[in-house]
């Protein structure tokens, strides 16, 4: 049965096989080269392998190759026996002068349209063993495969010679020049038919034949091209490239016979997809490329902007769309651009002309050299009020004549932000635990401050970057900012699951605006209500009327900052206290008013050691650390400088800097750990036993007050031998604990300090008397005291620095020695 035929180029065309009857010997095998590759081993181009055409060229150093040809090579072209697996990268093609005009224009080089189907057409390889349409005439080079079994055994391959004709052995010659490829089976089961009786065939098409075509005119590439014998005037003109910067896309001509057979205007097949006169393509036929049109240049909002090619002198503006796919939504209909040269003129001036894209606007006809320019719709909505702000949905709501605030703002659901019910819903979430949550806390208040920082440092780097850094920095801001919040949603949520905390941020009920454009002057105009009286009381003095374009922003207490009398404030009172818990602060309440609020101390109270940390003193003392971590940092490039300009020949020397620059190192890695937490010390008398002798220090939302019980140890921490925690005696000095612990031997006893249990610090420089007498080693401890021995940064003992002084002392007053002897010499 004859089946879909397929071109197998990447066989190479052989004629024989086997052609066995029953009764006759089996015939020879003739393997005769055909006419393809006999031109192929003569030296000249074939049909190539992966290529959708190749230009029969001569060779490079050859002085007489046309210049089309050289071009071509030039491009990229497969050259004479390239295979098309080596292909150079082809040279973009250059703008013609009207896209340059253009581009002067509108500040873009516009593409010209359709070039882009014929640029990646050349780029992309052709598919090989592809089906043929029905319709495929058969011709001379063409290759037949012949297998029939039966009456007779064949297996042949058969080359249709110049006449038309393949041979069978022990059959004959049969004409099949000028069959289509879907009745080639009955043909040829007709002709052998006649001798033989009682058998089944098969019909296939093997290599097919190269078509040798002609490409002249302005086209990218201009020569002589062996194609698939199924090859288009398409297909041509994509081998040649397309048409160069002076051709033509709405008349490519058909040569054949000296005659014109077709014209194709390539705008029919790239906008409706019509082929109808693409015919195929015979050998010797000429593919002419004609100059180019008028021109005209389609620019503004639309997303096929280019360079557009006229079918007459003048199209209307319609056809033009019809080409770019039509005007887009987003294009203002109510007013158009063109830009026009007029030859007419003294100087063929440019002259600019608006008109609308109604029925009238798009029978405009255009001409050669004008620029169309399409404006886009404003952003300005009609009807639209704006809602921002701590509210449910931000959104723009429609106006309606008439409108006022309480129709935007019907009730109190309208202002509760989906933040509150976020944090609502993971206080039922699986939360890991305490420490965990705690440590979750510390680190989102920690990547909050940070993303403050870096905000700022980006505030203010964003200053000297280009626009382009800017927009990059715009795209990716909303989503840091989302996972802030998320962080700040989930830590309010995991302090209010251990106690109660403020889920909401409160509105400011006091204070909202409508921001409203004047349109006379175009000035903004801030007009203040009160959102509680509208909401709550509705007030109709406050029920503001308001108008299209308005934007009314409603602020929360953290926008804005209210009275503290408005203020819902929480503090947390923990510890030795008769009613620990979560109290809500009232105006004028101070750290005394509060606890005694919360029943006073008891009895095993230590208030001494109470412990009041702040949020914002937090937040400040990580400031500190940072900035004292970067002063180390400075300090310990300048003193490694310092040492490298003067160090020595001295390798005890180059140890002992090695020594204290690792020294160093640690001590930045332990500030580097610690974790500020708020404490702000009190500055109590350890015999503090009653509410009368704490501060009238004013609260703020989101203290803590701890009240510890009265401890019975002090603590020993450093470079000492047994680092722990020893019971506190009465008249028991630092240096007693200090020998109780013992001094390590890299103790640096001369910088040790005292952290005392209400949070301030001793430290050795504070107070030192005569001979050390008096000093911080005399100071009496109190329950719950820290004693810290720091290292010492420096290992030289002073008995080595004496040594090493002397020594240097030594090498001077010996050079001394001989350059007075030196001068004493000269002298006698």
């Amino acid at each position: 049965m004859m089946g879909a035929a397929t071109a197998q180029t990447n066989e190479e065309p052989t004629s024989g096989g086997t052609f066995n009857t029953p009764g006759y010997p089996a015939a020879t095998p003739q393997r005769t080269p055909s006419t393809n590759q006999q031109t192929n081993q003569r030296g000249t181009t074939g049909a190539p392998d992966n290529t959708i055409g190749t230009p029969t060229l001569r060779s490079p150093q050859n002085q007489n190759a046309l210049p089309g040809q050289q071009n071509a090579m030039r491009q990229g072209q497969p050259q004479q026996g390239d295979t098309g697996q080596r292909r150079l990268e082809p040279i973009p093609p250059k703008p013609s002068e009207f896209q340059k005009f253009v581009e002067t224009a509108t500040g873009r080089m516009l593409p010209v349209f359709g070039a882009s189907f014929f640029t990646e057409q050349g780029e992309r390889r052709s598919v090989d063993n592809v089906p043929l349409s029905a319709d495929y005439v058969v011709g001379p080079g063409d290759e037949i495969i012949v297998r029939a079994w039966g009456s007779i055994d064949v297996d042949y391959r058969a080359t249709v010679d110049r006449n038309g004709q393949i041979h069978l052995p022990k059959v004959g010659s049969f004409n099949v020049a000028g069959v289509k490829a879907a009745e080639l089976e009955k043909h040829l089961r007709a002709q052998i038919g006649r001798l033989f009786t009682n058998f089944n065939l098969s019909i296939t098409l093997g290599q097919l034949r190269g078509v040798r075509v002609f490409v002249v005119g302005p086209a990218q590439w201009p020569g002589v091209y062996t194609l698939p014998s199924q090859s288009t005037v398409l297909s041509a003109a994509a081998a040649a490239g397309g048409p160069g910067p002076t051709g033509s896309m709405r008349k490519l001509s058909l040569r054949r016979d000296g005659k014109i057979i077709s014209e194709l205007d390539v705008y029919d097949f790239l906008v409706q997809g019509d082929k109808s006169k693409d015919m195929q393509l015979a050998a010797g036929d000429v593919i002419v490329f004609q100059p180019v049109g008028p021109r005209v240049a389609l620019a503004g909002a639309i997303d096929t902007a280019a360079i557009y090619e006229l079918k007459d002198a003048q199209e209307p503006v319609r056809e033009l769309l019809r080409y770019a796919g039509g005007a887009p939504v987003l294009a203002n209909p109510n007013r158009a651009q063109l830009e026009r040269v007029d030859p007419s003129q003294p100087k063929a001036a440019r002259f600019v002309e608006e008109f609308k894209l109604d029925t009238t606007g798009l029978q405009k006809n255009l001409r050669d050299g004008d620029v169309l320019t399409l404006l886009a719709i404003s952003p300005q909505f009609a009807n639209a009020v704006t809602l921002k702000g701590h509210v449910a949905q931000p959104l723009r709501y429609p106006y309606v004549p008439g409108m006022r605030i309480r129709d935007l703002i019907p009730d109190k659901d309208a202002l509760i932000s989906p933040d509150f019910y976020r944090r609502k819903n993971l206080l039922v979430q699986v939360i890991e635990d305490d420490e965990t949550d705690n440590a979750d806390v510390t680190r989102a208040g920690e990547r909050s401050d940070r993303a403050d920082r870096t905000d700022r440092a980006d505030r203010t780097e964003r200053t000297d970057r280009s626009d382009r850094t800017d927009r990059t920095d715009t795209r990716t801001r909303p989503s840091s900012r989302r996972s802030a919040e998320r962080e700040e949603d989930r830590a309010a949520a995991t302090r209010a699951k251990k106690a109660p905390a403020a889920l909401f941020d409160e509105l400011n009920w006091d204070y909202a605006v409508v921001e409203r454009l004047n349109e006379k002057d175009l000035t903004t105009q801030v007009i203040p209500f009160n959102l509680g009286r509208v909401v709550l009381q509705n007030d109709p003095t406050q029920n503001i009327e308001l108008l299209p374009g308005d934007v009314v922003t409603v602020y929360s207490q953290k926008d804005i900052r209210v009275p503290v009398a408005r203020q819902t404030r929480l503090v947390s009172i923990e510890g030795e206290v008769a009613a620990p818990g979560v109290y809500q602060l009232l105006p004028g309440d101070t750290l005394k008013t509060l606890l005694a609020r919360a029943g006073g101390f008891t009895p095993q109270a230590y208030i001494y050691g109470l412990e009041f940390s702040r949020e914002e003193t937090r937040q400040r003392q990580r400031e500190n650390l940072s900035a004292a971590m970067a002063r180390l940092e400075a300090l310990s490039a300048t003193q490694a400088a310092r040492e490298a300009a003067n160090r020595r020949d001295d390798t005890s020397a180059d140890r002992s800097a090695a020594v204290s620059n690792a020294a160093t190192q640690a001590q930045m890695a332990r500030l580097a750990r610690l974790q500020p937490n708020g404490r702000i010390a009190l500055e109590l008398s350890p015999e503090t036993r009653s509410l009368d002798a704490l501060p009238d220090l004013p609260l703020e939302h989101a203290d803590r007050i701890s009240v510890p019980s009265r401890p019975g140890f002090v603590t020993v921490a450093g470079a000492v031998v047994n680092n722990n925690a020893f019971i506190w005696k009465p008249g028991r000095t630092a240096g007693d604990y200090v020998r109780l612990a013992g001094l390590d031997e890299a103790a640096d006893a001369s910088n040790m300090f005292i952290l005392r249990a209400d949070g301030t610090v001793s430290s050795a420089n504070d107070r030192r008397g005569f001979f050390s007498f008096g000093g911080i080693e005399a100071q009496p401890l109190q329950p719950g005291d820290a004693v810290v021995i720091p290292n010492q940064l420096g290992y030289e003992t002073w008995g080595r620095a004496l040594v090493r002084n002397l020594k240097d002392w030594s090498q001077i007053f010996s050079q001394f020695g001989l350059g007075a002897a030196a001068i004493k010499t000269l002298r006698d």
